[in-house]
């Protein structure tokens, strides 16, 4: 009797080397670091040139802003009061936009328009912006209240 209760014995033994033998072999043999159950990754489809070297080209375009409204955001934007800054007088005067006139032909592709700005002080500033070709090529202070300065 003690026979066959060998032989189950044994072939517990061998079962249980065999699924200990097959859960260290099996995570190498199917191309994973561990055990561990990941999702398959899907990948796109190779494009038509496979194989041939790649290249790539970087181009930097610079963009001017379109009127004076375009160049005020970009100045408004770009200052860390969100401010129009002048120079009248050697002080530095901080302007807001108020009201924006319209513009005026000067001659070939040049106009001007002028922008009435507030400043902190209460005083309102007539700002004349030249244009060319739609571009802001140049700035003065036209009017301070109503006078000129």
């Amino acid at each position: 009797m003690s026979a066959p209760i060998l032989v189950i014995r044994n072939m517990k033994t061998r079962i249980l080397i065999a699924a200990v033998a097959a859960s260290f072999i099996s995570p190498t043999a199917f191309g994973q670091e561990s055990a561990r159950y990941s999702q398959p990754q899907s990948q796109p489809p190779p494009p038509s040139n496979a194989g041939q070297p790649k290249s790539t080209t970087t181009t930097t375009k610079t963009t001017y802003p379109q009127g004076v409204k375009g160049y005020l955001d970009q100045q408004l934007a770009a200052s860390k009061d969100k401010k129009f800054h002048v120079s009248l007088n050697g002080k530095d005067v901080a302007l807001t936009p108020v009201n924006f006139h319209g513009e005026k032909k000067l001659g070939g592709s040049k106009t001007s328009e002028a922008v009435d700005m507030k400043a902190t002080d209460g005083k309102i500033y007539e700002i004349d912006f030249v244009l060319s070709g739609n571009q802001v090529s140049g700035a003065s202070v036209g009017k301070v209240n109503g006078q000129k300065p």
